[in-house]
């Protein structure tokens, strides 16, 4: 296995393992790793695999891409300790696994016998259990709710994946309880375990230590539970078992979604911390519920997107069926998900040049005009964004296209629609060709952005072209 590690800068420390996906640097935060440098573009350069071997590129930034002080042409193949340089920042190839990956390798189990008898129960709703609570918390503990509370929700009401959102609202809560680290554990459908999906911690050292015991109990039994070294804290005289010097300060919550326990939200303090309390019982479980909607809301979104291309995708099926053409419109939206992530488009750009590079070919499909057809389109209300993909299907960055578009007339949508369609076109032209033969055809003809058609041949290359994504 390999990695990036970054050598200096705001992020220094920071490692992010190389998979058989592209990985790309920049100052975007939806960048896979995030540099915060003047000099560097939002999504700046991308380090991708090819046979095991792994290779870096400039993503045509404005400052350029540097590997060993050489600024970078075309794509190079990087070795063992490669400096790559972007602005002033240094990041350096190296092999092994990442400190602060979110993997459970990072994570150690520890099942202590007493750990359940040092711990406080609450369901969710019960939140009420210690007794002699004072009526009125400080000002300044309200305040410090309230706004952890807000942050949360406006991280969670961006747009984005989920998953990203999930990494933000726990690298936040580090920071703002604050807590050595913090996990969201979720139940695996393949094989029904718990496993951890996201995992934050206070620095890229750190190696969370997890009871195996708390999170099994809170995911069983949908209880919040607190266990906490609370020898110096007065609310828990009584509770003489909870009160054992070395002892973890934990909060573990369940995440309910759509009426059902999917997984748990863990967070630990370091031995010699203060312990958690009550009201941060209270204010991760109010996290918690947020956190739960969020993931519902995502879970119901992908659900309906699956939902609308399959039918979309049987409709088209039937019409290529009569006209033997079937699979055409298959291939141009796979087309077009392979370019839209390869050129970084959000969840949602890419979602519509699939839905448009399905959709390529109806006017032929149904014998009709080409406006008739977007007519028809029109009283779809899922569609309406997935028409201008399709007016401009036939334009060409030199204004050659029937409309007359040019340049930046043209967004990075549809020109990865223009080259899809130019692909498909040409393939249905000659189905028997050899796809290389056809794609250095496309990469030669003109009007079509070169940034694209160099993409295009990327994805041939790496396979990613005729991967099948079906679950997105």
């Amino acid at each position: 296995m390999s990695k990036i590690r970054i050598v200096n800068g705001p992020y220094r420390g920071r490692e992010k393992s190389l998979a058989e996906k592209s990985l790309t640097i920049g100052r975007d935060a939806e960048a896979g790793i995030q540099i915060l440098d003047r000099s560097a573009s939002r999504f700046h350069a991308e380090i991708f695999p090819v046979g095991g071997m792994y290779f870096v590129r400039d993503l045509d930034s404005k400052n350029g891409t540097y590997v060993n002080d050489e600024r970078l042409g075309d794509e190079e193949l990087l070795r063992e300790g490669d400096v790559i340089k972007i602005g002033t920042t240094e990041l350096v190839f190296e092999s092994g696994a990442a400190l602060a990956d979110d993997s459970s390798a990072r994570i150690a189990y520890q099942d202590d016998p007493d750990m359940l008898s040092n711990t406080l129960e609450f369901r969710v709703d019960e939140l009420s259990d210690i007794d002699e609570i004072a009526d009125e918390q400080p000002a300044q503990d309200s305040a410090r709710g309230l706004r952890i509370l807000y942050q949360v929700g406006r991280i969670l009401s961006d747009t984005g994946e989920i998953s990203d959102k999930e990494a933000k609202v726990l690298d936040f809560l580090v920071a703002g309880m604050p807590a050595e680290s913090a996990l969201i554990f979720k139940r695996e459908a393949s094989t029904g375990k718990l496993v951890p999906t996201t995992v934050r911690t206070a620095a890229p050292s750190i190696q969370p230590v997890i009871s195996r015991s708390i999170i099994k109990k809170t995911f069983a039994e949908n209880k919040a539970l607190h266990s906490a070294n609370a020898s110096e804290d007065e609310r828990f005289d009584r509770h003489a078992s909870v009160v054992q010097k070395g002892i973890r300060s934990v909060i573990c919550v369940p995440l309910s979604i759509g009426g059902h326990t999917r997984g748990v939200l863990y967070l630990s303090r370091g031995v010699g911390a203060d312990a958690f309390v009550q009201m941060d019982l209270e204010l991760i479980s109010a996290c918690a519920i947020q956190l739960g909607l969020a993931q519902h809301a995502a879970e119901q979104g992908r659900k309906h997107r699956v939902a609308t291309r399959q039918l979309m995708t049987a409709l088209i099926r039937a019409l290529e069926s009569r006209g033997g053409t079937v699979g055409a419109g298959e291939r141009c939206a796979r087309t077009c998900v392979a370019l839209g992530e390869a050129s970084h488009l959000s969840n949602n750009a890419r979602e519509r040049v699939r839905k448009a590079g399905l959709l390529h070919h109806l006017d032929r499909l149904m014998a009709t005009g080409r406006e008739q057809a977007l007519t028809l389109l029109e009283s779809v209300e899922d569609l309406e964004q997935v028409l201008p993909l399709l007016r401009h299907a036939k334009e060409r960055i030199d204004g050659s296209g029937p409309l007359g578009l040019k340049g930046e007339d043209l967004d990075l949508e549809a020109r990865i629609m223009a080259v899809a369609t130019a692909l498909e076109a040409r393939t249905v032209a000659d189905p028997g060709a050899d796809a290389t033969v056809t794609i250095e055809a496309v990469l030669e003809e003109p009007g079509l952005d070169p940034t694209v058609t160099q993409l295009l041949h990327s994805c041939h290359l790496d396979g990613s072209l005729y991967a099948n994504r079906t679950d997105t």
